[in-house]
């Protein structure tokens, strides 16, 4: 007879996922917060188009997404392979944050990007897409195609349902605007940031900074 799961319990999430699989992901997320406390180093999950190309804006504004991350003290956790993920992996490395890849057996792509500094594989896509969904303490989304809609939709809807609590989500631009406007009960959940460092802070919790405003001498 195999030996009971471990109980986990966690303040940051109210749906109980009793399968291996996640609760060794869940067990992971403790020990990389434990040296830091698990309130002062949130998980931020980034998403976005695994096809956003190096030396394109989009690829810019992901890396810049990743280091102002670093800087505010978040770890940043993506699906780990190719695009903004390993874009805004990069940027949060290069700015000397922590980086987490959820990868998962079943996707053509096999190995993690090289800015990844932990890797938590899974088996199936599904799997992926729950732990990045579950275990984030917030989001940023960045412009991408059908499977990061999944994502920003999977977030509004967990959110929604009460089956995680309410976590900032960070619109990066106003490509989704269009379709965040259509869902009704969105508009205390979905912010929107024009500039990385305010996406940074609006995702951890904190208030974006002051502007301050230069006046002309007469």
């Amino acid at each position: 007879m195999s030996e009971p799961l471990p109980t986990v319990i966690e303040a940051s999430e109210t749906t109980f996922i009793d399968e291996g699989w996640y609760l060794t992901l869940a067990q992971r997320k403790r020990e990389l917060l434990r040296p830091y406390g698990a309130t002062s180093k949130p998980l931020i999950a980034v998403f976005g188009s695994a096809m956003t190309m190096r030396g394109t804006l989009g690829w810019t504004r992901a890396e810049q997404i990743g280091a102002e991350l670093a800087k505010v003290g978040a770890v940043v956790i993506n699906g780990g392979y190719a695009g903004v993920m390993e874009a805004s992996a990069e940027g949060a490395k290069k700015a000397g944050g922590i980086t987490v890849g959820v990868t998962c057996n079943d996707l053509p792509e096999k190995q993690a990007n090289d800015s990844i500094i932990h890797e938590w594989r899974c088996e199936r896509w599904d799997q992926r897409l729950i732990s990045l969904v579950w275990l984030a303490d917030g989001y940023v989304v960045m412009p991408g195609s059908s499977g990061t809609l999944v994502e920003l939709s999977m977030v509004i809807e967990t959110q929604l349902k009460s089956f995680i609590p309410i976590r900032n989500v960070v619109c990066f631009g106003a490509f989704w605007k269009p379709v965040v406007k259509r869902i009704t009960g969105t508009a205390k959940i979905v912010n929107f940031a024009s500039s990385a460092r305010v996406a940074a802070r609006l995702a951890i919790g904190a208030p974006p900074p002051l502007r301050i405003k230069h006046r002309t001498p007469r």
